[in-house]
C-alpha cells in the first residue's frame, strides 16, 4: 500500500512501496485530504505515454486500486475534483507526482488483464447501484475505517515520519512528588431517620383515601392505538440528493462523454423544441408550441419553459406521455440524464421505441404512442426521485440493443407532479 497526503494543489507521498508490473487489483493507494478538499467529488488520474486511466473516489472515498494496465516505466499521478454543492463549476487540480513501475518476474498472458473502466462507466455503475438500493430498500453498508491518529496529525499540519510523530508524543519526565502525611481516623456517622413512604407523601400533598385507593389511582387510562407515518417517499431523500448531485457535477464536466440534448429549459425553448417535444394525453397530441401559444402552465414563461406536470388540465393522476421526435443512437454505455424535481419518490415510466418500425404513412407522434401502448418498446428502469431542488438522475439503456430509437417518458399529475428541466442522451 502507498499513502498520500493531498494538501491544496500538492500531493505528498507519506508511505512508499515498490510497484511491480503485472498486478491485478492488488496495489492499493490510500489518500488523506486537507479540509479544502472536503466537499469535492474526487478522481485520481494516472497517465502513462498516451494512455489515461481514472479512478473515482467520490466525495468520501479515500482509496483506490492501481490500474492493472500500467507497464514498467514512469507513471504520472494527479488528483482533480469538482464542488458538488456549487452553482458554478469549481474544479480543483494537483501538480502530478511520479510513480515508478518496475518489471516483475511474472510471465503470463497480458490479454487476461481486465481493463480499467472509464470514468463515465464508473459513475454509471454508481448510479445503477443507487437506483437498485432505492428500489430494493437495501440496508446501509458498514462505514469505512477512519483515519489513524498519525493520518489525522498530518491532516492537521504535522510534518514528519511516523517515528518522528511517535517521538513527539512523549513528554519530558516529571519531578518526583513529596510524600503526603498520614490522615487521621474519621468518626462514624449517626443513623438517619426513616423517610416517608410514597403513600405518606401523597397524603401530605392532599390525597384523600386509603393506600389501596391511592395505588389504583396510579393506573392511567389506555391510550389510543397510534398510526405509523407514511415515510416511503422520503426515506432515501438525503442520500439521494447527496449522491445524485455529486454525480451530476462530474458528469457535466466529462470531456469524454458525447451528449445529445433532447430538451433544455430556457427562453429559447419555443424556437428549439416547440415542434420536437410533444405530449399525448387522453388520445390528444400537442406539441410545446401549442401549450406556449395557449399560455398553458405545462410549458410557459412563468416557469422558464420547463415541463411542469402540475397542471389542472391533466386532472388528478393524469398520465401524460411525453416524447421527442429527435432520433437518438443507443449503444453500449448509453444513459439518459434527466434533470427534474419531484414531490415524492415513485417508480416512473421511460422507454425506447425503435425507429425502424415506423412506416412512411404514419406520423412520428402517432407511431410513438402506438408503440408504447402496444408494447413495441424497450422499458427502462426509471424512478422519479423526491427532492426539494432539481437533481439529475441517470437511466441506463443496457436492456436495449444497439440502434436508433425515439425516447418517451410518462409524467403524472399526482403527488409526484414532476417538473423536468433537461433531458440528455450520454454516450
Amino acid at each position: 500500500m502507498m499513502k498520500f497526503f493531498v494538501k491544496g494543489q500538492r500531493i505528498e507521498i507519506t508511505e512508499r512501496e515498490v510497484i511491480a508490473s503485472g498486478q491485478i487489483a492488488f496495489v492499493t493507494l490510500k489518500f488523506t485530504f486537507d479540509c479544502s478538499w472536503k466537499n469535492l467529488h474526487k478522481v485520481v488520474q494516472f497517465s502513462q505515454c498516451d494512455a489515461i486511466y481514472n479512478r473515482a473516489l467520490g466525495v468520501d472515498g479515500l482509496s483506490c486500486l492501481l490500474p492493472s494496465e500500467l507497464h514498467p516505466g514512469m507513471v504520472k499521478m494527479s488528483v482533480f475534483g469538482y464542488d458538488s454543492d456549487s452553482d458554478t463549476t469549481v474544479r480543483a487540480t494537483t501538480v502530478p507526482v511520479t510513480l515508478h513501475v518496475r518489471p516483475s518476474g511474472f510471465d503470463g498472458e497480458s490479454c487476461n488483464v481486465p481493463p480499467t473502466p472509464d470514468l463515465y462507466a464508473q459513475l454509471l455503475a454508481e448510479m445503477k447501484k443507487l437506483l437498485s438500493e432505492i428500489q430494493n430498500g437495501s440496508n446501509g453498508t458498514n462505514g469505512e475505517n477512519g483515519l489513524s491518529a498519525y493520518e489525522l496529525a498530518i491532516q492537521e499540519g504535522f510534518t514528519g515520519s511516523l517515528a518522528e510523530w511517535l517521538n513527539s508524543l512523549k513528554g519530558a519526565d516529571g519531578k518526583d512528588g513529596i510524600d503526603g502525611k498520614d490522615g487521621a481516623d474519621g468518626r462514624n456517622g449517626t443513623d438517619g431517620k426513616d423517610g416517608l413512604s410514597a403513600y405518606e407523601i401523597a397524603l401530605k400533598n392532599g390525597f384523600v383515601g386509603t393506600e389501596s385507593e391511592w395505588l389504583t389511582s396510579l393506573n392511567g387510562k389506555d391510550g389510543a392505538d397510534g398510526t405509523s407515518p407514511e415515510v416511503s417517499g422520503f426515506a432515501t431523500t438525503e442520500y439521494v440528493e447527496e449522491r445524485l448531485s455529486e454525480i451530476l457535477v462530474i458528469l457535466e464536466n466529462l470531456p469524454t462523454a458525447s451528449t445529445v440534448t433532447l430538451f433544455s429549459y430556457g427562453n429559447d425553448v419555443p424556437e428549439k423544441y416547440g415542434s420536437t417535444i410533444f405530449t399525448i394525453y387522453q388520445n390528444g397530441i400537442q406539441d410545446l408550441s401549442s401549450y406556449i401559444r395557449n399560455n398553458k402552465p405545462f410549458c410557459s414563461a412563468d416557469n422558464s419553459y420547463a415541463l411542469s406536470y402540475n397542471q389542472t388540465d391533466f386532472g388528478w393522476d393524469g398520465q401524460v406521455y411525453t416524447a421527442s421526435t429527435t432520433p437518438i443512437t443507443v449503444k453500449s454505455g448509453t444513459a439518459i440524464a434527466m434533470t427534474a424535481q419531484s414531490g415524492v419518490t415513485e417508480k416512473g415510466a421511460m422507454c425506447l421505441i425503435p425507429t425502424a418500425g415506423k412506416s412512411n404513412s404514419d406520423t412520428v407522434q402517432n407511431y410513438i404512442y402506438t408503440s408504447v401502448t402496444t408494447g413495441n418498446c424497450v422499458e427502462l428502469p426509471f424512478y422519479w426521485l423526491y427532492c426539494d431542488t432539481f437533481i439529475t438522475g441517470l437511466t441506463a439503456c443496457d436492456t436495449a440493443a444497439d440502434g436508433k430509437y425515439y425516447l418517451c417518458w410518462v409524467g403524472r399529475s399526482n403527488n409526484s407532479h414532476p417538473v423536468v428541466r433537461e433531458v440528455k442522451v450520454m454516450n
